[in-house]
This record gives C-alpha cells, sequence and structure tokens, in this order.
C-alpha cells in the first residue's frame, strides 16, 4: 500500500519563514549587545582666588592735588613819582631777577636838584647851630660876671635851641631828599620770576603805582584740600590748626609730569588752615617744596596742576586685602576642608582697590578673593592660591 505525502503551499510557507528570520535576528541582536560599565560621577567643585593673610605694620597716605603757588608774592610798586626812564630787559611776564637786581629807572634829574637844595639848607642850619651855640656859652660866661642879664642869656639860649631845632630839620630834609634819589632806581627785593608787568617806559607814574607782580621761585606753595574724613589719617595733633613747628611737619611726595615724563619732588606739609571752605567742606593743609634751579629734576612751576600724596599714621599688625573680597563688611575664610565660612573684620580704611583691615584676620587664614555670585556659608570650593598678602 503507498504512503500519502501532503503537498506545501510555498505561499502559505513564506510569511512564517520571514517571521521566524526576524526573531532569529532580534534574539541573536540581544545577545550581542555591549555591556556598559557603571561608574561614579565626579563632583566639580567652583574655583575661586584665594590668598593667605599675613599681617604687617602699613603706614597710610592721603591722596589729594592741587595748584602750585609762590610762597612769597608781592606787587612791586614806585615809592616817588616820576617818568620812567628805563625798564630792565628781565621785567618781562615768566623773567628771572636776583635780588637786589635794578627793575625800574625814574628821571633823577628833580630829585637831583632836590638834594643839592637840601645839603645847602643843612650846611646854612649847621653853620648857624654853631653860631648860636658859641653865643649862648659866651652868655654864660658873662652871667656868671655878672656882666649881662638874666634876659639877655634867656635870649640867648632860645636862639641856640631855635637853631638846634633847624639844624635836625634841615638834616633830615637832607636824608630824606637822599633816600627819594636812592628810589628813583626800583630794585628786587628777593630773587624769583616776574609773574606780570604793567610799565613801559616813557610811562608817568605816581607814588604806589605798581609796576609789576614779582614772587619768590625758591620755596613754592602747594594749598592741597583734605576731605573731613582722611583727617583721622594724619599724623598730627588733631586740634592743631596754624603752623606746624619742624618736628609736627608731614612729608608730602608731590609729582607732576613735564614733557610726558612723571618726576617726583619732596616736600612737609607746613600749614594747616583754620577755616573749612563754605563751598566743598573741605580743609586745605598748605606744602612747601624747596625748588632749586638746578637739579635733575625740573622746577616745579607756579600755575603747575600736581598730585600729593601725604605720608598718615603707621598702622601695626593689619591686613591689606584685595576690595573684591570685601562682602557687606564680612570676607570669606577658607577652612581645612576648603569650605567657605563668613568672618566679620574691622575695616580701617578703604583706598583704591585695597580694604586696610585692623581686626578679625590673624596669619595664616585662607580668604577669598572673588568669591562666586551665589555664595552659601559651608559650600565647598576649589582654591587657587595667588601670591600673598602685600
Amino acid at each position: 500500500m503507498s504512503r500519502f505525502i501532503p503537498k506545501i503551499n510555498l505561499r502559505t510557507l513564506a510569511p512564517l519563514l520571514v517571521v521566524l528570520t526576524a526573531l532569529l535576528i532580534a534574539v541573536g541582536l540581544v545577545k550581542s549587545k555591549p555591556t556598559i560599565e557603571k561608574s561614579e560621577q565626579t563632583k566639580i567643585l567652583p574655583a575661586v582666588q584665594a590668598m593667605r593673610i599675613e599681617l604687617s605694620d602699613t603706614a597710610v597716605s592721603v591722596v589729594t592735588q592741587g595748584l602750585v603757588k609762590p610762597h612769597k608774592q608781592i606787587e612791586l610798586a614806585s615809592e616817588i613819582a616820576g617818568r620812567v626812564v628805563w625798564v630792565s630787559d628781565t621785567l618781562i611776564a615768566g623773567g628771572k631777577f636776583e635780588k637786589s637786581d635794578p627793575m625800574v629807572r625814574i628821571d633823577s634829574t628833580d630829585y637831583q636838584l632836590r638834594l643839592n637844595q637840601a645839603s645847602a639848607e643843612n650846611t646854612r642850619a649847621t653853620v648857624e647851630l654853631e653860631i648860636a651855640e658859641k653865643n649862648y656859652q659866651r652868655s654864660q660866661n658873662l652871667s656868671k660876671q655878672k656882666l649881662t642879664s638874666a634876659s639877655q642869656l634867656d635870649d640867648a639860649y632860645k636862639v641856640f635851641k631855635l637853631a638846634e631845632a633847624s639844624a635836625l630839620v634841615a638834616q633830615a630834609d637832607l636824608e630824606q631828599a637822599n633816600l627819594n634819589l636812592q628810589r628813583t632806581e626800583v630794585t628786587a627785593p628777593f630773587s624769583g620770576r616776574v609773574q606780570k608787568e604793567s610799565i613801559d617806559e616813557g610811562t608817568y607814574i605816581s607814588a604806589g603805582t605798581p609796576i609789576a607782580t614779582l614772587y619768590a621761585d625758591e620755596i613754592v606753595e602747594v594749598r592741597l584740600p583734605i576731605a573731613n574724613e582722611d583727617l583721622s589719617y594724619l599724623n598730627w595733633p588733631k586740634q592743631m590748626r596754624g603752623t606746624l613747628s619742624p618736628d609736627q611737619s608731614v612729608k608730602v611726595d608731590i609729582t607732576s609730569s613735564y614733557g610726558g615724563i612723571d618726576y617726583l619732588w619732596q616736600g612737609n606739609l607746613v600749614r594747616v588752615e583754620s577755616e573749612v571752605d563754605s563751598a566743598t567742606r573741605l580743609f586745605h593743609g598748605v606744602a612747601v617744596v624747596e625748588n632749586p634751579e638746578f637739579e635733575d629734576i625740573p622746577p616745579l612751576t607756579v600755575g603747575l596742576f600736581v598730585n600729593a600724596e601725604i605720608a598718615g599714621r603707621l598702622y601695626q599688625d593689619i591686613a591689606v586685602i584685595p576690595r573684591t573680597a570685601l562682602i557687606n563688611g564680612q570676607v570669606m575664610i577658607i577652612d581645612h576642608d576648603n569650605r567657605l565660612q563668613y568672618r566679620t573684620i574691622e575695616i580701617i580704611r578703604i583706598q583704591q582697590e585695597s580694604v586696610l583691615v585692623g581686626a578679625g584676620l590673624k596669619n595664616g587664614d585662607l580668604l577669598c578673593v572673588n568669591p562666586p555670585t551665589i555664595v552659601v556659608e559651608g559650600m565647598q570650593i576649589n582654591p587657587l592660591i595667588a601670591n600673598a598678602n602685600g
């Protein structure tokens, strides 16, 4: 008997083969997937600049500005009237002169004649005095011998005293005439420079007419405004006003620029004005600077705008920290676990980009120089230590 073999329909079998193949591929992909190793996540800490605190003795200073002014300045004037016949070549704005240099000459003709006249009057009065004195002595001798009356003696005495007075007047007139003749030449009372002049040759001037403005340039001064709150930093008696004694004078560094080059002059604060400027509410100190003509640095010129640094008090065991480290009167210290901790400090002074701290910090403290924008006390950071406190 023959075996029955059923017929396979390929159309029916094809979808099953496709499904079976897909399942085999899926199983193969699952078995061949890579193994992912687990790793711990690294914590990233914010980096901040830090510095190590070192306490030191630090002197403060007061920075201000001012204009150079003459230490001594006068209006040169004539003491007599007359026509100007000569003017010195140095009598121009900026002209340099020495003490006793002639600056102006006035026509002396009239004054020479007056001197001659006074000399003659003095000679006449001197002769008359000698005669009157001899007559009085003769009358005294005759009176002792009872050869003249008392009235005659009195008359001789009277004539003698009048002659004596006339001689004194004549002598005074002679001295005045001689002095006026000398005054026809106007001389410089000190060495210095001409600020401005106001006459020319041929000008007729009266007694007291200003000739020029002169100032001494061997010493100049600078008037320096000082804020009320800065007075406590200066090393002088707080009740002191007026001229300071030599041992109380304060050193001042004056700086300015000549031809694009910065120069430094040493001066001394020698005077404190007693009044406060009503407009600015500032005190004013006056510094003087010796101004030699021939040195390695140029002389300070009157009218020059200068910067000044006035030496102040010396503070002991203080820290100087950057202003960026200050947060509402506090700072942040980095502890041994690199965590931020608030620290209250005593601020002596804030000057430019630095803060002077008197208490609250100690040697070796690690200060956070630039705290993060969002600060939480106790947060951990990564300190980048910069140079030590200086």
